[in-house]
């Protein structure tokens, strides 16, 4: 009697579970960035420069008035001069480090979004002290809530986003972008009104000196 023999079992490789369990490339995520990111670098402009006065000084709809805030002929208290001007020039750094965010969760590289969030998160703590200057001057109280409502999701969000990627939790760096995403789209809508305010502090630093 021929003696058949049994087909040699063939051992599949064992996938390891951290492998099965990872979760799926955050495109969606990246996209939402990539837009946000373009709305507030590309489609609103750059507040004018505190030297380079851009028009007149005059309130319209599309400045202080859209931030609920009415600014007086008078003169300003010196310290809400100083922080608009800040705000203004911290608005370069700031659409600045927001790029450099976009780029390193686009490239999904760890270190460099770790870097750009430490960086983001240092400009913020700088820029809120702007705020608090211009938080004595009633008529910019919409603008300090504006700040307020776009700085604290991205600073909380920057905090978030280190402590995930040194636990190495893939699930938590996208919640993290994501709060960080949701102050960016707030801050997007602060730029317009805050051109209107640098105008007007380009005169009320003329007033200073006098």
């Amino acid at each position: 009697m021929t003696r058949r023999h049994a087909a040699p079992r063939v051992r599949h490789p064992r996938v390891p579970a951290s492998v099965v369990q990872a979760p799926a490339r955050p495109v969606l995520l990246v996209v939402a960035v990539a837009v946000v990111v373009a709305a507030l670098i590309g489609g609103c402009g750059n507040p004018p420069s505190p030297g380079r006065p851009s028009g007149s000084a005059s309130a319209d709809a599309s400045g202080p008035l859209a931030s609920g805030a009415t600014p007086q002929p008078t003169a300003w208290p010196g310290n809400a001069v100083l922080g608009i001007i800040g705000l203004g020039t911290g608005d370069t750094e700031l659409a600045k480090a927001v790029a450099d965010f976009s780029e390193a969760v686009a490239a999904e590289d760890e270190v460099r979004m770790r870097g750009a969030a430490i960086g983001l998160q240092n400009l913020i703590s700088g820029l809120s002290k702007d705020v608090d200057r211009i938080a004595i001057y009633p008529p910019m109280a919409g603008l300090v809530d504006q700040y307020r409502a776009a700085f604290t999701p991205m600073q909380e969000g920057a905090r978030q986003l280190q402590d995930a990627i040194d636990a190495g939790d893939a699930k938590a760096v996208v919640s993290a972008i994501s709060r960080i995403t949701d102050g960016m789209r707030v801050y997007g809508q602060i730029r317009a009104p805050l051109s209107a305010w640098v105008e007007q502090a380009i005169a009320q630093q003329r007033l200073l000196v006098k």
